[in-house]
């Protein structure tokens, strides 16, 4: 077996385990405030949920040193997609014995990357820990990822006090938390001072017209396939017939069920664009200088109130209260009607961009956490 990609100098290796995307993100301001410690390094582990758009998210943070799972996966259930990330995140563990191991977030990977330290008696933290919507099958299967994580992790790395106030309820120990601020914020002020406007990216030049408005959307969650998502594809075709200087650009999500749906609805639609997934500079780019965002992800709740752009949250319920009672974002479900009038509401507004304090951090989570890594370890030498 051929040596490790590390990266960083120090003699404690901190392993990130990574599955998607959004993971890859939120973790890469942390892997690099690792590698800045002089008592650690990072050891980054992809495990192939988001394969290529995971790795090229790192790489936009100049983060090359990426290290793979090997396994092939048996299918896309999730029962099994879990046994096989068992298997090889617990036989990873063996062989590179990290002394402590960071997951993130809610998804599939998070869960197991938990579970398999926990069965390695290994010290596991958890960034954007104590997130709940307070309905354990919506999200699905996300609520329940993170419940399941904080429960199992030596460490949970709180993005808000919101999230804290969560742990404290579900009995978790006060000491056990550290309220950083969400890692997203520092990702996004990192790569916003270097991204180009929208219209001059070469992702984006050939797609966005001379309309004046544009609005983001993005769909892709488990809980909105079918009838919710067919709803907010006609919401997002009324909306352009009703507002003349208003484009719309989706990325589409790969998988069938999300985007044989977004393509029978909108395909040959004016003025919407039906695009490949970007790579997250020219995402940014885009919720930065969108008019309007209308998306059910959970990533762009916390990305949209760094750039005062207003977002239409596509759920029943989500984990992130503080975009909702900062007046950042509002909650509008799948409802067809309901998404037309909300989206009208803004569009209508003079001036949409607001001026508020992102409530999700302060651009300084990743040092803290690699701060609290740093302590832990060398207190037991």
């Amino acid at each position: 077996m051929r040596e490790p990609e590390i990266i960083g100098n120090g003699p404690h290796k901190v392993l990130c385990i990574i599955g998607t995307r959004p993971e890859a993100i939120k973790m890469a301001p942390v892997i690099s405030a690792i590698s800045k410690c002089k008592s650690l390094h990072a050891h980054v582990l992809m495990t192939g949920q988001h394969k290529e758009i995971a790795s090229n998210a790192l790489i936009s943070f100049d983060i090359h040193k990426i290290n793979w799972l090997d396994i092939i996966a048996s299918s896309h259930h999730l029962a099994d997609q879990a046994s096989d990330l068992l298997k090889g995140i617990n036989a990873y563990i063996a062989v590179h014995q990290p002394q402590y191991v960071l997951v993130h977030g809610d998804t599939t990977t998070g869960f197991v990357g938990a579970l398999a330290s926990f069965y390695s008696s290994v010290s596991v933290g958890h960034v954007e820990a104590g997130l709940r919507s307070g309905d354990l099958y919506d999200p699905f299967p996300e609520e329940a990822n993170r419940r399941l994580a904080d429960q199992l992790c030596h460490r949970l790395f709180a993005p808000t006090s919101i999230a804290q106030d969560n742990l404290l309820r579900e009995g978790i120990a006060y000491d056990k938390i550290l309220v950083t601020g969400n890692t997203v914020v520092d990702a996004v002020r990192h790569l916003a001072q270097r991204i180009k406007p929208a219209r001059q990216l070469d992702e984006l030049k050939n797609v966005l017209g001379p309309e004046k408005r544009l609005a983001l959307v993005t769909t892709h969650r488990r809980e909105n396939w079918g009838a919710p998502m067919r709803n907010t594809c006609h919401a997002i075709k009324r909306l352009v017939a009703e507002h003349e200087d208003l484009q719309v650009v989706l990325p589409v999500h790969p998988n069938p069920m999300v985007k044989d749906v977004v393509t029978e609805v909108l395909k040959n639609v004016k003025r919407v664009h039906l695009i490949e997934p970007l790579p997250y500079e020219a995402l940014i780019a885009l919720e930065r200088d969108a008019d309007l965002i209308l998306t059910d992800s959970g990533g762009l709740q916390e990305e949209a109130p760094e750039f005062g752009t207003p977002l239409l949250i596509l759920r029943k319920t989500t984990e992130r209260p503080e975009a909702l009672t900062s007046g950042a974002a509002k909650l509008v479900g799948t409802c067809e009607q309901t998404i037309l009038d909300e989206a009208n509401y803004i569009l209508k507004t003079a001036g949409t961009k607001v001026d508020r304090k992102n409530p999700f951090g302060d651009g300084h989570a990743a040092q803290r956490i690699a701060e609290c890594l740093e302590h832990h370890l060398k207190s037991k030498l």
